[in-house]
């Protein structure tokens, strides 16, 4: 994403959000804004941890139902209270809730085809260009079958930034650097770190801050503004700038009975939420501004700058990247899907997509 473009969302952001705490709400200002309908409550089962860029449309999604039906349509969100995160699939799968978090690496077993979108090296260098890859890959066949399984529906990603490191001790110098390093590094993007000879292991988001605490990690891979929410530069002494490893595929997910049994005005309001400027236009700015604020953050706490040679790192994903999409289309293969497929509707995507 180019400077303009960057300074032009974050530019929108403090205009939407002036106007909501000016106005109360950018929407339903008046009578005729009220969809009529019936009483509806959801409850929503988030992974856990603070309120954060990355679950902000979330709590929008349920002030703008609220608001848009005059209290007639609630959701209350949960923060890791109706079920662990690694169990929220099975929770929407028997209807315990009616809607959810999830992220395909906590649990590639379930969602194995969902898990394409955390090969590391993927061609996708804005959010804008992510969310309209994610939605044309969701929306095949294939994957939607693979969330059927478990009784939903997808609504909308979480646009999860590149993914970049802290960590303690010395800093790594140099791709070498990364030898014997255990690093909170998920699913295929922990496979791209074993092949610096770093350890990676797959944990939750809240349980970062304790492993690396108690010494079990010796660093964490996250987006900037994720290092900054979950208190991981308490513990850190040193940040990467230019890893850029890939992105996580992190999201909401609809049960499918509840979507089902909604009237008509509320299956549009949640759909003209989606596309609406407080959607995912918001939740855009709100991840790149938080991103943003993050790195002179870390600055100001001391923590030591690792800059990553370009020129080293595209080395790095030249040859890491390939194999790993390739082993990543055999699993598939394995598992009775058309790996290659999946892999070619991601890139198709991306290419599609790329000037967005």
């Amino acid at each position: 994403m180019n400077k303009r473009h960057f300074v032009s969302v974050a530019g929108m952001l403090g205009i939407i959000l002036c106007a909501s705490f000016a106005g109360g709400t950018a929407f339903a200002e008046s009578e005729s804004d009220i969809v009529e309908g019936p009483r509806v409550h959801w409850d929503y089962s988030s992974t856990g941890g603070p309120r954060r860029a990355i679950t902000e449309y979330i709590w929008r999604f349920a002030d703008f139902i609220d608001r848009r039906t005059g209290g007639n349509f609630t959701m209350e969100i949960h923060r890791g209270t109706l079920s662990k995160p690694r169990a929220n699939l099975d929770g929407l799968k028997i209807g315990a809730f009616q809607g959810a978090s999830f992220c395909a690496a906590y649990y590639p077993g379930k969602l194995p085809a969902h898990t394409g979108l955390d090969l590391p090296f993927l061609p996708i260098d804005s959010q804008r260009q992510l969310r309209h890859v994610t939605h044309a890959y969701y929306e095949h066949p294939v994957l939607r079958a693979e969330i059927e399984k478990w009784n939903a529906r997808f609504f909308m990603s979480s646009l999860l930034p590149l993914y970049e490191v802290l960590g303690t001790g010395e800093p790594p110098n140099g791709l070498d650097g990364w030898k014997g390093m255990r690093i909170r590094a998920l699913g295929q993007q922990g496979k791209a770190m074993k092949e610096l000879g770093a350890i990676p292991t797959n944990m939750t988001a809240t349980e970062a801050y304790g492993a690396l605490d108690t010494g079990l990690l010796d660093a964490v891979a996250f987006p900037y503004y994720a290092h900054k929410s979950f208190k991981i530069w308490e513990l850190s002494d040193w940040y990467t700038s230019g890893l850029a490893v890939g992105s996580i595929a992190c999201g909401a997910l609809f049960n499918n009975d509840a979507w089902n049994a909604l009237p008509d005005q509320y299956k549009a309001l949640i759909d003209e939420f989606i596309d609406s400027e407080i959607g995912y236009e918001l939740q855009i700015a709100t991840v790149l501004q938080a991103d943003a604020d993050a790195l002179p953050f870390f600055e100001d706490k001391g923590l030591t700058k690792v800059v990553v040679d370009p020129a080293e790192r595209a080395v790095f994903a030249e040859a890491v990247g390939r194999p790993i999409w390739d082993d990543w289309v055999q699993s598939m293969n394995e598992q009775g899907y058309d790996g290659q497929e999946l892999l070619d509707i991601i890139l198709d995507a991306a290419e599609r997509y790329k000037d967005n």
